[in-house]
Parts: C-alpha cells; sequence; structure tokens
C-alpha cells in the first residue's frame, strides 16, 4: 500500500480532531486536489481582529445615520436580527438597545394587530405599509438575538419576546402526508400559509437551548420535530436539499421526494447555515456538509447537485459561503478547519470590508459573525 502523502495525512488527522475525519472520506471526491494545510489562527487574529473592528464602527454608522433599510426602502428582519445578535455577543449594550429601539419593536405582532398572528415576525417592514407574509428564518433569529440580548444584558422583557416569538413560530406548524414541516409563511392578506418549508427555517439547537433553560416541554418536542426535518433533507452527496413539500407525495406516492431541490440544485451557504443549526444535536449532519467544504476548498462553488456533489456550474464561492462556512467549522469544533477557511477568505473578507459602498447590511453581519466566531474560538 502506498502511504498517505504528508498533505493528506496531516488533513485528515486535523479533521479527525474535529471529529469529520470519516466523512471525509465518505464525500471525497478522487479528482479533487487535497485540501490546503490548516493555517495557524494565531497569525490570523490581527487581520480578524481589524475586519470586525472596521464593520462593527461601520454598522454603527449606519446605525446612527438610520441607513437599515436595502435599496427599496424596506428593513429586512434578517438584517436587523443578525446585527442584534452580533451586538449581543459583542456585549455592545447601547448599539443592541438602539436597534432593538428602533427597528425590533416593528417587527413583532401583538394582540393589537390581529390576535391569531400573536408573536409572528413579518419578513419586512416600511413604515406606513401593511406587512405581506410572515417569516419563519426570520422569526427564528429575531428570537435568537432577543434571547442573547436578554442573557447578556440582563433585560427579561426581551426573553420573554423571544418566546412569544417562539410560540408564534410553532404555529406554523403542519402535518401533511405523515410529514410535520414548520410552513414558510403565513400570507397577512390573504390568511393563508405556505404548503412548503425551507431548511433553513429551523434551528433546533437554539429552541432546545431555550426548552432546557425554561424546562418547557413543548419546545423540547418542537426541536425533535425540527431536527427530524433536517433528517429528512439530507442528500446523497452529504448536503442538505433546501425544500420540505411534503404535498408532492400525492404525485409521487411510491418515492421518498418531499425533501429536494428544485433541478437537483443546491445552494452551498444554505447548507452551512442549516448544518449550524444542529451541530450539537445531529453533529455528524454537520460533520459531513464541513467535510464536503474541505474536500472542495481550492475551488469551491456556489451551487451543488445533491445527488453527486458535482458543481452545477463555475459560479466560485465569495464572501458569503466562506464566513458561513467558517461560522460552521467553529461551531463544530473544527478548529483546525476554521482556521484553514479563514486562511482561505481572508483577502475577500479584507476586500469587502475596505468597501463599504459594496456592502449591504445583510453581508456585514455575515463577515462580522464569522469574525466574531473565529475569535470565540479558544486553542
Amino acid at each position: 500500500m502506498t502511504p498517505a502523502s504528508p498533505s493528506r495525512r496531516d488533513i485528515l488527522h486535523t479533521a479527525l480532531a474535529a471529529g469529520v475525519g470519516t466523512a471525509l472520506g465518505a464525500a471525497a471526491s478522487p479528482a479533487r486536489a487535497d485540501p490546503p494545510l490548516p493555517a495557524d489562527l494565531t497569525k490570523l487574529a490581527p487581520q480578524i481582529k481589524s475586519i470586525r473592528e472596521q464593520l462593527h464602527l461601520l454598522a454603527h454608522q449606519w446605525l446612527d445615520r438610520k441607513q437599515l433599510a436595502r435599496p427599496d426602502g424596506f428593513i429586512y428582519t434578517v438584517d436587523v436580527a443578525q446585527l442584534m445578535i452580533y451586538f449581543a455577543q459583542a456585549a455592545d449594550a447601547g448599539g443592541y438597545a438602539t436597534l432593538h429601539d428602533s427597528a425590533a419593536g416593528h417587527l413583532v405582532r401583538d394582540e393589537r394587530d390581529d390576535p391569531y398572528t400573536k408573536g409572528f415576525v413579518p419578513w419586512r417592514w416600511k413604515a406606513n405599509e401593511k406587512p405581506d407574509a410572515s417569516g419563519t428564518t426570520e422569526a427564528l433569529r429575531l428570537a435568537r438575538a432577543l434571547w442573547l440580548g436578554a442573557k447578556g444584558f440582563n433585560r427579561p422583557a426581551d426573553a420573554q419576546l423571544a418566546l412569544k416569538i417562539l410560540d408564534g413560530y410553532r404555529r406554523h406548524e403542519a402535518t401533511d402526508q405523515g410529514i410535520w414541516i414548520i410552513r414558510n409563511y403565513f400570507g397577512f392578506n390573504t390568511r393563508s400559509f405556505a404548503s412548503n418549508s425551507y431548511l433553513v427555517d429551523y434551528d433546533p439547537d437554539f429552541i432546545r437551548d431555550v426548552a432546557s433553560e425554561r424546562k418547557d416541554a413543548a419546545l423540547a418536542q418542537l426541536a425533535d420535530s425540527c431536527y427530524n426535518v433536517v433528517k429528512l433533507a439530507a442528500a446523497p452527496s452529504g448536503l442538505l436539499y433546501d425544500i420540505i413539500q411534503p404535498e408532492v407525495a400525492t404525485l409521487y406516492p411510491e418515492l421518498n421526494l418531499a425533501a429536494f431541490s428544485p433541478n437537483d440544485v443546491i445552494q452551498f451557504s444554505n447548507c452551512c447555515t442549516t448544518a449550524m443549526s444542529v451541530s450539537r444535536g445531529l453533529p455528524n449532519v454537520a460533520r459531513k456538509v464541513l467535510a464536503f467544504a474541505l474536500n472542495r476548498l481550492d475551488d469551491l462553488r456556489v451551487y451543488y447537485l445533491g445527488r453527486t456533489g458535482e458543481p452545477f456550474n463555475d459560479k466560485s464561492a465569495a464572501v458569503y459561503e466562506y464566513s458561513v462556512l467558517a461560522r460552521l467549522a467553529a461551531r463544530a469544533g473544527a478548529n483546525g478547519a476554521a482556521a484553514t477557511v479563514a486562511d482561505r477568505a481572508m483577502n475577500d473578507w479584507k476586500w469587502s470590508a475596505d468597501r463599504p459602498d459594496s456592502l449591504g447590511l445583510f453581508m456585514a453581519t455575515e463577515i462580522l459573525l464569522a469574525m466574531q466566531a473565529l475569535e470565540a474560538i479558544k486553542a
């Protein structure tokens, strides 16, 4: 037997230390080059800190100037929630409170809006316009932000608001063809729910944390149900399909096709986002997604085919993909992998941070959260 090359052996040892060695072998593509060796994260620390501080200042400038809206004039809940998460984790009480008071108050429905939609979270907001639909991804991120803020800044009312949101989130549940899902949205005008669900509409690790702290059996059951949805979405490549739509079973009654992506095309960033949400409850799922990326890090793409793992087109990964991948590696405890991703992505991150006009609030928060996750890694 030919001995493994030093580079292959080193990367596998790093992966094994993080618990992803088996998945690397399963997801490997023999046509791909070996992944690069992990970089020393301590050498990257000054650049990581510099980028985070630069974008932290930029976020405050946007906040002070009330420049939270996207070009269409809407404030998007995911933007606000992610920045609140960052502020909470950065112990920036002033930034968190300002964002909470200026934006978050518009983003949770209460009894005065409509008793039925109490706790629902609109996916976007604009003054003097009625919201069109709820957002379940948005609800989870805002609930997480409020939960972190409550714990970090002694704001018990924010914890109660987070629980109210989770109750509204749970009321998006439905069972169709024997498959339980959280429906993607509720249309405030149509008074109806979507019939499908996106994998980014789940965060069972977070829900389980809240359930454990509150000793809430209903939330614990909700978390378990969410884990089961993610299990259902596993693709043969080790990635995760984007959509769950139980009603397709009526068309293909003998086939298990409720979980899919259009034309088998999976968006890699969505996989990382979902894998982060189950890194503790379903660690093997997270490790497979991470291993898939490590084996292709020298030529990572935005889209892949779920069945074979082949790239769908030539669109290369960039700032967004590297940011969520770095966070996934950190969340999974794969410190070597996180360092490798950071080393590969550093030029892209720096280029973006140096050009604030090219960044929107959402992308800035993605980079901030990645920098924060990397700085939290302990040797």
